[in-house]
């Protein structure tokens, strides 16, 4: 999946810069959202993969020069006493034809246009991780929370039921299934405390943050056909292919270029001395040379692979967000679904409350319905925040840069 591909980018040569207590990953953070976050952490990450290609930005002399200026020098003898002895220095360059600058200049835009896509799609990759990982650690939060607030509730429960349970009023069954709930909790905070420290440590060394930002909510684009139109991926496949056609046409081109060349010539003979200074301009009688069919076979396997990764990629696209935007309407319906849910539960146990319990079921009902209600409580908080969390998965698959 293209989702679960970009959260796997850059994952190797990050290191651990920073360490915190277990206590520490239940505050807020510092850091106001998610887009001041992917800025650190994209800062993090180009100190390991840093590129110079600012460094190598071609010249206004390589507009007009192809490849490097050649020197040639001659020395011709004569066999004759009266003859006259030569020696030339030639300086030369190959000069673009003007008509073949301006695709110069579209190929260097181009050029341009491309390293600027690379930048964005690393920005949005690094955004995808970002995305992943802080989602990871507030859901594994979530979980604790909610267990550690089961974990007090049944602990002031338990005050009340022992009180009863010593009284007689508590049956052993009720009792019984108190604590048996009591060390499940316990059980299940263990296991998600581990899975919370172990999200952290993820998180933390992607960005270089101990704790969540304080606000993580996003919001779908109005146009997800218009996102997606100015996806980064989509928009370097693009590029990559416009390139692609440009470099094969100047190739064709260039090998009709103008020869130039600095002459100076030496003549000695039994009459004198004589120095000579010239310039030789070569100009091809064809405009355009013939298609090399190697060349035009590369060009167009090389187009055909870019123009299918750029169908490919956008038919994917569009089916993972529909399938998620599915996703997202479906938990909008639970979540309504379980307010309801959590309304009516409140009243079971008011009702349940309120009933002389003097069997074990009875007792042991009453008891089911309080956990069954707290349980509901905590799945509907769950629901929302994965509500959230799909939002920032369709986000990410529009290519929306945090």
């Amino acid at each position: 999946m293209y989702f679960q591909r970009v959260f796997g980018f850059l994952t190797t040569g990050i290191i651990v810069i920073l360490s915190g207590s277990f206590s520490a990953y239940l505050q807020a953070s510092e850091i106001a959202d998610l887009a001041a976050l992917r800025v650190q952490a994209q800062q993090r990450v180009e100190q390991s993969y840093s590129s110079d290609w600012m460094a190598h930005q071609s010249s206004s002399l390589s507009r007009w020069l192809i490849g490097a200026p050649t020197l040639e020098v001659s020395a011709l003898q004569s066999n004759l006493a009266t003859g006259t002895d030569e020696l030339e220095v030639r300086l030369g360059v190959q000069l673009q034809r003007p008509d073949n600058l301006d695709l110069f200049d579209q190929m260097e835009q181009t050029n341009q246009a491309i390293m600027v896509a690379r930048q964005r799609q690393q920005a949005l990759l690094i955004s995808g991780l970002v995305r992943q990982r802080a989602w990871d650690a507030a859901m594994a939060r979530q979980q604790v929370n909610a267990l550690s607030d089961k974990q007090v509730w049944l602990s002031r429960l338990g005050t009340q039921l022992t009180e009863r349970f010593n009284a007689g009023e508590l049956s052993r069954l009720a009792y019984l299934q108190w604590q048996q709930q009591q060390l499940d909790v316990q059980q299940a905070l263990v296991n998600a405390k581990a899975e919370l420290a172990g999200a952290m440590r993820a998180y933390t060394e992607l960005t270089g943050a101990y704790t969540l930002p304080a606000n993580m909510t996003e919001t779908v684009p109005d146009s997800l056909d218009a996102a997606l139109n100015s996806h980064p991926e989509l928009k370097l496949l693009s590029l990559q292919k416009q390139y692609a056609a440009a470099a094969y046409q100047y190739g064709r081109q260039s090998q009709s270029n103008w020869d130039v060349a600095l002459v100076a010539r030496r003549l000695q003979s039994v009459m004198g001395d004589e120095n000579q200074v010239g310039i030789a301009v070569g100009i091809p009688l064809a405009l355009e040379m013939p298609a090399n069919p190697q060349d035009l076979q590369a060009w167009q396997q090389t187009d055909l692979a870019l123009s299918q990764s750029l169908m490919n990629l956008r038919i994917t696209l569009q089916q993972q967000v529909s399938t998620n935007l599915a996703s997202l309407t479906s938990l909008e319906e639970q979540i309504a679904i379980g307010e309801q849910q959590v309304a009516i539960g409140e009243q079971i146990v008011e009702q349940l409350a309120q009933l002389k319990q003097s069997s074990e079921l009875e007792q042991s009902n009453w008891l089911q319905s309080l956990l069954e209600q707290r349980d509901r409580t905590y799945q509907l908080d769950q629901l929302k925040l994965s509500q959230q969390q799909r939002v920032a998965q369709i986000n990410q698959l529009a290519g929306q840069v945090l």
